[in-house]
C-alpha cells in the first residue's frame, strides 16, 4: 500500500529529528558529564528508535525520495539560544520526546504494531531525561 509522500516526510523529518536529538544528549553525558551509565542508557534507546523505523513498512529510499529539506518552510526557523551545555541537553531531550510523539503518531497509520513500541520509547526518553536531570542536580550539590 502506497503511504501519502506527506506521512513519509513526516517519517523522515521526525526520525532524523529524534535520533539526534538522543545523539547530543548522549554526546553531552558522555564527554561533559562522563556518566557511563547514563550514556549506555542514551546509545541504547537512540539504537532501539532506529531499529523501530528501520521496522516501519517503508524504506530509507522511500523516505530518502519523499524528502524536500531545500523546500522545507521550516528549513530557517531560528534555533533556541543556548548558554549552557545543560540547556543543550534540555533542549535536545525536548525535541526528541517530541520527534518521539509524532512518530508513534504516524504509525497509527503506517503500521499499527508499532504504535507501542513507539510510545515505549517515548517514555523510556521521559525517565532518561529525569535520571540525567536528577545526577545534574546531585552533581551541582556537591
Amino acid at each position: 500500500m502506497a503511504h501519502p509522500v506527506s506521512v513519509l516526510r513526516l517519517v523522515d523529518a521526525n526520525a532524523n529529528r529524534a535520533l539526534e536529538g538522543l545523539r547530543v544528549c548522549e554526546e553531552v553525558i558522555r564527554f561533559h558529564y562522563s556518566s557511563p551509565h547514563l550514556f549506555r542508557r542514551l546509545r541504547a534507546v537512540r539504537h532501539a528508535v532506529a531499529r523501530a523505523v528501520r521496522a516501519l513498512p517503508v524504506t530509507s529510499v522511500d523516505l530518502a525520495r519523499a524528502r524536500e529539506s531545500r523546500r522545507d518552510v521550516g528549513r530557517r526557523a531560528p534555533g533556541a539560544r543556548v548558554d549552557s551545555l545543560e540547556r543543550l541537553l534540555l533542549i535536545n531531550f525536548q525535541r526528541s520526546k517530541e520527534s518521539l510523539r509524532t512518530l508513534e503518531e504516524c504509525s497509527r497509520l503506517l503500521a499499527p504494531r508499532l504504535t507501542p513500541t513507539f510510545q515505549r520509547l517515548r517514555f523510556s526518553t521521559y525517565d532518561t531525561e529525569r535520571d540525567c536531570l536528577l545526577r545534574l542536580a546531585a552533581l551541582r550539590h556537591r
